[in-house]
């Protein structure tokens, strides 16, 4: 009977010493649980601070900063590169020739309305005549002069002569689409000129020669405007 007893006494001292043991772990759970780092809300990958690249916005490429110069040539009889006309591939802005052709800018307080724009480099290997004009072998800028509505004056072209600041150089500058016409340039020859509009539009300006018996066209496409200009050789 003792035996039994005992075997009692030891079952109920063992169930009452896990009772406490859960009590205490319970307590210490709970603790563990009120403590600030277990409130905090977990932190999904998603909502990481790392810039999201998809949403941010696109640089602008300025692509005026982006011409290169541009050649055209033609031969004329055993001359080779008889007319070569350098250019600035330069994007079309409807905004802006309308400026140059209409004489009227008030928006840039009439910058590009009386601004001359030096459109082309061109260089003759042989004499040519313009206008009645002869031009000798050498180099010459072809200038527009906007349209002045004060002189009632219309859009002109001018051919002006200069001399590169070295062998072979151009006063056109990669990337400057505002570069000036050269400083020593003597207008050759110049008259009125009107663009026609309704061309197929191109993006960037075209400057393209071609011979006909004894006249060199050169032909200036602008967006949806072409004007073209002729020289006559001996």
């Amino acid at each position: 009977m003792k035996l039994l007893k005992n075997t009692r006494m030891r079952s109920l001292t063992a169930a009452f010493a896990f009772a406490a043991l859960l009590a205490l772990g319970g307590n210490a759970f709970a603790q563990e649980a009120m403590k600030p780092e277990a409130m905090k809300p977990e932190t999904k990958k998603s909502e990481t601070t790392k810039p999201d690249t998809m949403m941010m916005p696109e640089k602008k490429v300025d692509k005026r900063k982006l011409t290169t110069i541009q050649t055209a040539s033609v031969d004329v009889g055993e001359t080779k590169n008889a007319v070569e006309i350098r250019y600035l591939d330069l994007p079309w802005g409807r905004t802006t020739f309308g400026y140059i052709e209409n004489g009227s800018d008030s928006a840039n307080k009439n910058y590009y309305a009386t601004r001359n724009w030096p459109v082309a480099h061109l260089r003759l290997a042989t004499a040519a005549k313009f206008q009645g004009k002869t031009l000798a072998p050498g180099d010459y800028a072809m200038i527009i002069t906007p349209k002045d509505p004060k002189t009632k004056t219309a859009m002109k072209l001018a051919v002006a002569s200069f001399k590169p600041a070295e062998p072979n150089g151009t006063f056109l500058v990669p990337g400057n689409v505002f570069v000036e016409a050269p400083k020593d340039a003597m207008t050759i020859a110049e008259h009125e000129v009107s663009f026609a509009s309704g061309a197929p539009l191109v993006e960037q300006l075209n400057i393209w020669a071609g011979k006909e018996g004894k006249t060199v066209s050169i032909k200036i496409n602008y967006g949806d405007r072409t004007l073209t200009e002729k020289l006559t050789f001996q």
